[in-house]
């Protein structure tokens, strides 16, 4: 059996890559409607079906979660984890991941996050570093403390990852990135995504050819 009939007999790995806090109950619900359809094999570590090596660290484990799976579904939201490892958390490192193997993948972002990157543009500069103006023409990193609504300003660095938002428009491929308020919003989303299962793994099959 070669690798493109064993894409059609086997589920399809499903990775679904956010932060948990404030958020347990609805990415619980998000896992359980995608688990509903037998297509897929859902892969999570809040809901418990990461797969995982007790020889590796969180970190190894979720990464090569990302190279395994099939298909990658992130969702980036106002709160950025607590799995920080160096300068990024570890569901930032996924995204990232995700992005440079051009994994077929699907993102959600809240609109907090929409909201507080239009808000916080006047502070671009030098790529995606944020920074505020302290005497004339000397700059120093923005600095930010922790809100109900947003806690750190590395969601927004989370979001222009996932647009690609560092290269020319004409070069981006795999950039939507779903707005959502809601978690209805979100579930709309992912169903239209995801529903079509035969649509699912054509991608697949056309990313991996791509390679």
């Amino acid at each position: 059996m070669n690798d493109a009939d064993d894409i059609n007999v086997q589920p399809i790995r499903l990775m679904v890559a956010s932060t948990v806090y404030h958020y347990q109950d609805q990415l619980k619900q998000i896992c359980g409607v995608l688990s509903t359809n037998d297509d897929y094999e859902i892969w999570n570590s809040h809901y418990g079906t990461m797969p995982t090596n007790p020889s590796k660290s969180n970190l190894e484990n979720c990464l090569q979660a990302v190279r395994d799976c099939d298909v990658f579904l992130g969702i980036i939201r106002p709160f950025y984890g607590s799995g920080v490892v160096g300068e990024r958390s570890i569901t930032h490192e996924e995204i990232c991941l995700a992005v440079s193997l051009n994994k077929p993948r699907w993102f959600l972002v809240n609109s907090h996050v929409t909201f507080a990157r239009q808000l916080l543009r006047q502070f671009h500069r030098e790529g995606q570093r944020l920074f505020q103006r302290t005497w004339k023409w000397k700059w120093r990193p923005l600095t930010f403390a922790e809100t109900r609504v947003l806690d750190d300003l590395r969601v927004i660095d989370m979001f222009d990852d996932a647009t690609q938002s560092s290269i020319p428009v004409a070069q981006r491929r795999g950039h939507w990135v779903q707005e959502y308020s809601e978690l209805g919003d979100a579930l709309r989303n992912i169903e239209a995504q995801f529903r079509d299962a035969a649509r699912v793994r054509t991608i697949i099959s056309e990313m991996n050819d791509d390679h």
